[in-house]
């Protein structure tokens, strides 16, 4: 009898625990802008027990609360300020502990603090590191004299000498000259400059430039926006249904636990939730995240390895199979 009284105590304290555990919740995951940088405020209903660190050779850091839940959080925030481009919020395990993850995807390489409140129920993330490289403005290009046109003088065409009297005509001189052919008439230096004729300029024929002639042709009617209509599953299949079919999207397994992410790029939602259950094929939900480039669908499994599946294209969007 004791030892059935023992072992329901034991029980209930850790039904106690557990609930105590799980019971941690983020509440919100803030940036605070201030001038020309950011800070994010990170608040939840407990004390948080928390580390962080950057990851080596990226622009990247990460801060991991224990035993905190971030369901009410987005899992994507766009910022686009300061050292910060987004911030990815999800769970993971650490040594068989249950973390919210919080991933800064930043600009550049650069420092991360993290400093708490008093009763450690709101943390504050901030961001050091120098953008004088950033302010610093490419040397502007010399100005290239422009080249000074060199007027050559005209050049006057070279005068004829007078053609020589022909001997074969004469040949034993016995022709009188002509008087007035003989005498040498003195002729002055105007009439001498005005006798040299002046070189005439070219004359410079202009073709017009023949263009070639393009035909007018009506412009394309522009492709309607893709849209993500919902997500629904069947008997064997989850499906993402848009307005067409969807051509440009990425998928990834991603540990800790395992869950399927894909990317879809360009497209908006019209589905109001950003999270639908599922409970089939050991999947439990899929979560719906936002950004300007992008629509993230995250398919989380309750399993610890994520079920096997394929990936096919319909004409109103993608179909994940199950085996």
């Amino acid at each position: 009898m004791k030892k059935t009284l023992s072992a329901i105590l034991c029980l209930a304290v850790l039904g106690c625990m557990h609930s105590a555990v799980f019971a941690a919740e983020l509440l919100d995951v803030k940036p605070v802008v201030a001038g020309n940088t950011v800070s994010i405020e990170i608040s939840a209903d407990i004390a948080m027990t928390y580390t962080y660190y950057k990851v080596p050779g990226q622009a990247r850091a990460v801060v991991d609360i224990a035993e905190a839940d971030p369901e009410k959080v987005e899992p994507l925030i766009v910022v686009n300020k300061g050292a910060v481009s987004s911030i990815s919020v999800d769970k993971a395990q650490i040594s068989g502990i249950v973390v919210s993850r919080l991933i800064f995807n930043l600009v550049s390489e650069t420092d991360i603090t993290v400093s708490a409140s008093p009763d450690r129920k709101l943390l504050t993330v901030t961001f050091g590191g120098s953008a004088a490289a950033a302010a610093k403005t490419e040397p502007k290009p010399l100005p290239v004299p422009e080249p000074v046109a060199k007027v050559e003088p005209p050049v006057p065409a070279p005068v004829a000498p007078p053609a020589a009297t022909d001997k074969a005509d004469d040949p034993l001189g016995l022709d009188e000259p002509d008087a007035k052919a003989a005498a040498p008439v003195a002729k002055t230096t105007a009439s001498v400059a005005s006798e040299i004729p002046l070189a005439a300029a070219p004359i410079v024929t202009r073709v017009p430039k023949l263009e070639p002639v393009v035909p007018v042709m009506a412009a394309p009617s522009k492709p309607s926006a893709l849209s993500i209509k919902e997500i629904a599953s069947g008997a064997t299949y989850i499906e993402i249904r848009a307005n067409q079919a969807i051509a440009d999207y990425k998928s990834a397994i991603i540990a800790g636990p395992e869950r399927l992410v894909i990317d879809i790029a360009g497209a908006k939602i019209q589905q109001k939730a950003k999270s639908v259950s599922i409970n089939k094929f050991g999947i439990t939900k899929a979560r719906i995240g936002v950004s300007p480039k992008n629509i993230r669908i995250v398919i989380d499994s309750g399993k610890t390895a994520f079920p096997k599946h394929t990936i096919t294209s319909t004409e109103d969007g993608l179909r994940i199979n199950f085996k």
